[in-house]
């Protein structure tokens, strides 16, 4: 093998190692965003959980307030329903981490793009599919 060639094979090999390198290293920082999502998204679940069950009818309440007493309960509920799904969605894409599968979408397969995933790394598609999933044209 001549000098040139054993360089190139050298570099290739150097390449490949930080390539590896940097993939673990963007894994290690997914995997701690997303520990910390599903650390936030817990507490903001126990918070509104705890919030909807509080019992704000004292009984002296008149119509306006009993209706604004049940907007509000639903609402904090209806926002506990965002945080349960978001806490799927981050527990899926930490076993997608733990499989090997992360950043690659979960419908087609094709690679979620890098600014996607640091934007969402929880999501589960890749742009197009996550469109098609907002217009209720992709099945779970």
């Amino acid at each position: 093998m001549h000098a040139d060639e054993e360089h190139a094979v050298s570099q290739v090999r150097r390449n490949a190692r930080d390539m590896a390198k940097t993939k673990t290293q963007a894994q290690v920082e997914y995997r701690k965003t997303l520990e910390e999502k599903l650390a936030e998204t817990l507490d903001t679940y126990s918070r509104d959980r705890a919030a909807g069950a509080e019992n704000t009818d004292d009984g002296i309440q008149d119509l306006a307030d009993k209706a604004a007493s049940a907007y509000a309960k639903e609402l904090n509920f209806s926002l506990s329903d965002s945080d349960r799904a978001t806490l799927v969605h981050v527990e899926e894409a930490i076993g997608r981490l733990d499989s090997g599968s992360f950043g690659a979408c979960t419908n087609c397969g094709i690679r979620i793009g890098d600014k996607r995933l640091r934007a969402i790394p929880w999501t589960p598609f890749c742009i197009d599919c996550a469109e098609l999933a907002e217009n209720g044209m992709l099945v779970d």
